[in-house]
């Protein structure tokens, strides 16, 4: 097998031309991950055509951390000067693309002090086949508020598999309710592009389709997707009989962070930033409230909010950019193993799954070593020579089947040649380097190990320091029955960098239903619940724990089981007959389930939309506030109250809250009247369903009377209350009806149901 020596002269003309000066300061400035990704980038383009038949010059998307001190303004037009394109400055990150030999020139601008690739995400969805589903559920066991649907409020949903043409999308006239699709990946070598300007001038690369033709003539983003169909739709979906989303009258705007059809994508982390400032930007053109909703997450950072992309979402929280982040799927995962060193000491690992890394608590160097463990004998059968994070660290990337190598070539050439006979079609891709502070990080991903083998990580630091290890993508870490050489991962720091440092609102998933019944008639039961569990505890992956920086996640729960929501019909995955699918329309459009924090996390943002149109002046803090001191908490969350955070989201309770009603009306019922539609005709509200609940009123025993006393109001009588607790309008229940005085202001107005409950509606 014969691996290209060229390569390995070519990166050091490559690494030439990026450290133009001052070799081992740029070294310190450019970690080995961005490094490899800079090559691999440069690869790519040599192989992708353009329109023209000549390469594609795809450019680097790196975020640059500047000084605490430093004149990012001045940094800005530097960048320019040499042909870079600021694309965003965030506290003291400069979001930057730029061709990747420039990058040199850039370790060398006076300020700038890191420069980072963007790191690898992925959908927190447990999909497909296997999945199960319960009815669509909105807040809890409650319908959502009557009054609110989430008009005049924009929903952002940052991902990837759009169905732009399911009927979801419209509005009961046909008219579609996407009111931009932002896409990143249009390069500027195609005829006509045109940079996204925001408002205060930043160029976005990429695309806008802002008209409703531009939309639906896309069709979908990427046909081999559902993800983002069924989230977008779960967070703001219209209504269609049993099927809806959380604020089915919002504008929605969709934005894509990978691009299925590109031969090489590594700036996914970087798409999503690029995203939610398309979103913002829509939201303050359209002068309207906004709410953010990213069911995407990684492990590949240190889980103590200083990662460059967790660094720039809490920055955007603290400027009042509302985002619901889900906090992933590996709850159920041994994904993570943390490691204190004596002298001498190594941490021996067995790592099942294709994508691991590992941090760092202090500085010094990192030394990794890649083992091989025969499953057949349980033993291991071979260890590479110890590659280092000091100096200029190491990174490569091993293309098995093309006999490719990018990269170190003499350090990884052991590696090589052991493993060249084994992994025929696979891949390795590999880094270990220091980060900005000096601490080290390393990052492995595979792919092609035949069945009968398992990779062993064995990774030494210094006497007193400490090492955290991840796993993403479903990788989880073994021990040996009988044997403690080998550490066993947990699940108890398996939330996903993104949420740490504080600020986001991190969403965990609990189990709404037991079964439900799909499209060829069949009871599926849920499989979601832990050992021993039933409907109402969480479901056993949703992640959860304390971050590094000591912040608890997830803030707060929704349902996330077997969500049932619309999915992209371009996808040949989802075709009638698959076991979640559980209805189809005369067009072919599907309607299945889905499971995962993905499906929490825009059930909460939809949530936010709705509170968001009751007050639109709403701050990020005062929907952490409400969140928490409205959150439902039972014998479920009182169980686990690590995995639920604040409890299950309450939609309703939530919304007096904002409105300040509890406060306002102190006897107001705290839940909605079960079995109760409420309707408006004028001023006159009409309460449909209460023949089959008087029974629940009349006539009184000895509790309801006591609870009336408590609330001092009759239990046969319908109030209507202003916010501000004014009483209004009253009439006896048995009408089914209450008129409000002609004239009165437009607003919101609270309305008690006897002891049945109550809910508000909105006088236009």
């Amino acid at each position: 097998m014969k691996y290209s020596n060229i390569l390995s002269s070519c990166l050091l003309l490559f690494l030439a031309s990026l450290l133009t000066s001052s070799l081992m300061a740029q070294v310190n400035k450019i970690p080995a991950d961005t490094r490899l990704y800079l090559q691999r980038l440069q690869t790519s383009n040599k192989k992708a055509p353009g329109i023209d038949g000549t390469p594609k010059q795809r450019e680097a998307k790196l975020f640059l951390s500047c000084a605490p001190d430093a004149d990012t303004k001045a940094i800005e037009t530097q960048l320019e000067e040499i042909g870079a394109r600021p694309q965003g400055t965030i506290g003291r990150y400069i979001m930057v693309s730029c061709p990747a030999g420039a990058v040199g020139q850039i370790a060398d601008i006076q300020g700038v002090t890191f420069i980072s690739k963007s790191p690898r995400v992925s959908p927190k969805t447990l999909v497909s086949k296997e999945v199960t589903g319960v009815s669509k559920v909105h807040s809890g066991t409650e319908n959502l508020p009557q009054a609110f649907t989430g008009k005049d409020v924009v929903v952002g949903v940052i991902d990837l598999g759009f169905d732009f043409t399911h009927p979801a999308f419209q509005d009961a006239d046909g008219n579609l309710r996407i009111k931009a699709f932002y896409s990143p990946f249009m390069p500027q070598e195609e005829e006509g592009y045109e940079p996204v300007v925001t408002l205060d001038g930043t160029e976005l690369d990429g695309k806008a389709y802002t008209t409703p033709e531009e939309i639906l003539a896309l069709g979908t983003d990427y046909g081999g997707d559902s993800h983002g169909t069924h989230t977008s739709i779960t967070a703001a979906g219209s209504t269609f009989g049993w099927a809806g989303g959380m604020a089915p009258d919002a504008d929605i705007v969709l934005c894509e962070y990978q691009n299925g059809q590109l031969f090489f994508v590594e700036d996914w982390g970087y798409n999503v930033i690029q995203g939610i400032q398309y979103i913002r930007d829509y939201a303050k053109r359209a002068g309207k409230p906004y709410v953010v909703s990213i069911s995407l997450n990684s492990h590949d950072g240190p889980h103590d909010g200083t990662g460059p992309v967790t660094s720039i979402l809490n920055q955007l929280a603290l400027e009042n950019t509302n985002i619901a982040m889900c906090a992933s799927n590996e709850g159920c995962d041994s994904c993570y193993v943390n490691y204190a060193y004596a002298a001498n000491d190594t941490l021996h690992t067995i790592m099942a799954g294709m994508l691991s890394y590992a941090y760092a608590r202090n500085p010094g160097d990192m030394s990794f070593q890649l083992g091989l463990f025969d499953i057949s004998t349980g033993t291991e059968t071979w260890r590479s020579e110890p590659l280092h994070s000091n100096g200029e660290g190491c990174y490569f990337y091993i293309d098995f089947q093309n006999n490719v190598i990018e990269g170190d070539f003499e350090k990884c050439y052991d590696i090589v040649d052991y493993l060249k006979d084994i992994v025929k079609d696979g891949y390795m891709l590999f880094s270990i380097g220091n980060m900005e502070d000096g601490r080290a990080r390393m990052s492995f991903e595979h792919k092609g190990l035949p069945d009968n083998y398992i990779f062993t990580l064995h990774i030494a630091c210094p006497e007193n320091s400490m090492v955290d290890l991840w796993g993403d993508y479903g990788t989880f870490f073994l021990g040996l029955p009988g044997s403690d050489y080998y550490s066993r991962g947990s699940s108890r720091v398996s939330m996903g960098d993104f949420c740490t440092g504080g600020n986001l609102i991190t969403v965990g998933s609990w189990v709404a239903k037991e079964s439900f019944i799909n499209i060829q008639g069949e009871t599926i039961e849920d499989w979601t619940l832990p050992e021993g569990g039933s409907p109402g505890t969480y479901t056993y992956f949703s992640s959860y724990g304390i971050d590094l920086a000591g912040y608890s996640h997830p803030f707060v729960s929704t349902p996330g089981s077997s969500i049932i929501s619309a999915v992209n019909h371009f996808d040949p995955s989802y075709l009638p007959k698959t076991e979640d699918v559980v209805a189809q329309d005369a067009d072919g459009y599907l309607w299945a389930a889905m499971s995962g924090t993905s499906m929490a996390t825009p059930t909460a943002a939809g949530i936010i939309a709705l509170w968001l149109e009751a007050k639109p002046d709403l701050t990020y803090e005062q929907i952490k506030e409400a969140i928490a001191a409205t959150a439902i908490t039972d014998e479920f969350t009182e169980a686990a109250p690590h995995r639920f955070g604040h409890g299950k989201m309450d939609a309703y309770k939530g919304l007096l809250y904002v409105l300040g009603i509890s406060t306002a009306i102190p006897q107001f019922s705290q839940h909605q009247p079960k079995g109760l539609k409420f309707r408006m005709d004028g001023n006159t509200l009409y309460i449909d369903g209460l023949d089959n609940s008087m029974s629940n009123v009349l006539p009184y025993g000895q509790a309801q009377a006591e609870q009336c006393s408590m609330f001092n109001v009759q239990c046969s009588m319908i109030f209507v209350y202003s916010s501000d607790g004014r009483l209004v309008a009253s009439a006896p229940l048995a009408s089914g009806s209450v008129s409000l005085p002609a004239g009165s202001p437009a607003g919101v107005y609270a309305v008690q149901v006897g002891t049945l409950g109550s809910t508000l509606i909105r006088i236009k």
